[in-house]
């Protein structure tokens, strides 16, 4: 069935094919349309599942948390200060290894005060200990968390998984998306439970572990996530074999075959490169694109193996970690170094919302191509479109 939905409303018709048992969230925008379609869905008989009202977005994720433990499948929405407030509670999801799922609609951090997009806040959690997808356009929200949840419940992974979405761009902005069928998503996503809590077998959880333990407890943990993009492609060609639809995996390339110059993006960027990219090749220009569909763990041996053959690659940021440069930046450059000698030119654009067309990123090739031309190393980073 096809419906024209915002990427809020797919995340919302996710979360129902998914048959979520608990819905735990905190308004914020512009996530909170998203709880709003749910709750209706839960009112009006749709849905069987537990709407918690919490306090706050920290008090979100403790329900969550605590649901998964019990058992129960848990979902919930957030972004930005509210993302950022939860930063103590991501912490104990990821250590206690419960596969909850959250969608984050991307949003500037404060201060200043914004309600635009970017990828600020994804990135400030990227050390927490969860997987992370980030979607092109709003078929890759509905069909990401559906994925999402087969991917964190995996006995080989045992993880929460945030799926991150742009706020505007793509949560209030509607494009057609085709809906499963109901029993397709039953066959494709098993609901089997996993309780760690039983109020007939009381115990006590997150105790205080010494140096004998923690050390081995953090090595399993890490060892999951590092497993969890191969467990991704798994995840990502069973969901192909019932929709037709394949996101690719953790990346995507597109005309890399001959490429020279390739540009590096994640989320809704990936498709005006993909514009920028057959409008240069039209002209003559070698130009290609790497999609990074999973953030964490960062799928190094698939960016070594599609980017070996460029003289050249183009990483767009649209995050800062001050004082340091593009987060997507910094990772190509650490999976590159020794594997495979080519330069990195690190641009931040697009902060706190602000356009970038194809018009723009065509001129950022033109710049790349001048400064290779020249024979001008890269400089660590530099901020387009000021």
């Amino acid at each position: 069935m096809r419906q024209l939905l915002n990427g809020n409303e797919a995340a919302a018709y996710a979360a129902r094919l998914a048959r979520v048992e608990v819905l735990a969230s905190y308004p914020i925008t512009p996530a909170a349309p998203a709880m709003e379609k749910i709750t209706r869905f839960i009112a009006e008989g749709n849905l069987k599942a537990r709407f918690i009202r919490v306090e706050s977005d920290h008090s979100a994720l403790a329900a969550c948390l605590g649901a998964a433990m019990a058992g129960a499948r848990p979902f919930l929405i957030t972004n930005s200060q509210g993302l950022a407030y939860m930063s103590e509670v991501l912490y104990h999801t990821s250590g206690l290894r419960q596969p909850v799922v959250m969608a984050v609609v991307n949003r500037a951090l404060a201060a200043p005060h914004s309600r635009f997009p970017e990828h600020g806040d994804a990135v400030a959690q990227e050390a927490a200990g969860w997987v992370q997808l980030f979607c092109e356009n709003n078929q890759e929200v509905l069909d990401s968390i559906l994925q999402a949840f087969r991917l964190g419940e995996d006995e080989g992974v045992r993880l929460p998984v945030m799926v991150h979405y742009e706020g505007y761009i793509q949560s209030h902005t509607r494009e057609v998306v085709d809906l499963p069928e109901p029993e397709v998503m039953d066959s494709f996503l098993p609901l089997v439970r996993r309780p760690v809590l039983d109020v007939e077998n009381p115990l006590a959880v997150n105790t205080v572990t010494g140096p004998g333990f923690y050390t081995e407890y953090k090595y399993n943990q890490d060892a999951a996530l590092q497993g969890a993009g191969r467990v991704l492609e798994e995840v990502s060609r069973a969901y192909a074999g019932l929709t037709g639809r394949d996101w690719g995996g953790p990346v995507t390339g597109y005309r890399l075959e001959d490429a020279e110059v390739v540009l590096v993006a994640m989320g809704s960027l990936v498709s005006t490169a993909r514009e920028a990219v057959d409008a240069l090749r039209e002209q003559g220009c070698k130009a290609g694109l790497l999609k990074i569909r999973l953030f964490r763990p960062f799928p190094a041996a698939a960016v070594v193996a599609n980017l070996r053959g460029a003289k050249a690659v183009v990483a767009l940021d649209k995050n800062i970690v001050y004082g340091v440069g593009g987060a997507l930046a910094r990772e190509l450059r650490a999976t590159l170094y020794g594997q495979a000698a080519v330069p990195v030119y690190s641009y931040i654009l697009g902060l706190g919302g602000r356009d970038v067309g194809v018009e723009d990123l065509t001129r950022i090739y033109r710049q790349v191509r001048e400064q290779m031309g020249a024979g001008t190393p890269p400089v660590p980073y530099q901020w387009y479109g000021l």
